[in-house]
């Protein structure tokens, strides 16, 4: 073999030396350290986006079937839930002003969910338990989401919402509406 095969045997061995591959590697872990924080916020934020709208959706739902239920346009006699059962929460239709106000406040949160075919988990919903928000303009049995971080913005005239949260006040107990 001759000095200048040599030559070009050796330069046509193609690669990277460790320097670059080091180079390389750095540049890959900053941008890494830039992108993560940047994604994690992205994915939080939409997802609170995701629980207010819920929550948003719930308030306007419940509001709706107490006012329904109050009113007897929602009755036991020709409501239908949104699985085509029998509304059984409501009073019978032409009942009393007096048991449809009762009917009203009985309803709980499920009853809703049920009547409308939603399933939306209550882990993070909360609602005001007093006559005005502190904080904001949000009155008695406004439904808001807080993903337990930070300083729940309504602490101390709020309560955890669950399934079984009445919409009005049964038996001294108070509801969402009072």
């Amino acid at each position: 073999m001759t000095l200048q095969q040599k030559l070009l045997a050796k330069q046509s061995k193609k690669g990277f030396t460790l320097v670059e591959l080091v180079v390389v590697i750095a540049i890959l872990a900053i941008l890494a350290a830039i992108a993560i924080p940047a994604v994690v916020n992205i994915i939080q934020s939409a997802s609170s986006s995701a629980g207010d709208s819920d929550a948003s959706t719930l308030n306007s739902a419940c509001k709706n079937v107490y006012a329904g239920v109050k009113s007897g346009s929602i009755n036991n006699t020709e409501s239908k839930n949104a699985d085509n059962t029998p509304v059984g929460f409501a009073a019978a239709k032409g009942a009393s002003n007096t048991a449809k106000q009762t009917a009203a406040n009985a309803v709980k949160v499920d009853d809703v969910q049920k009547y409308n075919g939603t399933n939306l988990d209550y882990t993070d919903f909360h609602y005001i338990t007093v006559a005005k928000s502190s904080s904001g303009n949000l009155t008695m049995g406004t439904i808001y989401y807080w993903d337990g971080t930070g300083t729940d913005p309504h602490s101390g005239e709020s309560a955890q919402l669950a399934g079984t949260t009445t919409l009005g006040n049964v038996g001294g107990t108070a509801g969402l509406y009072n």
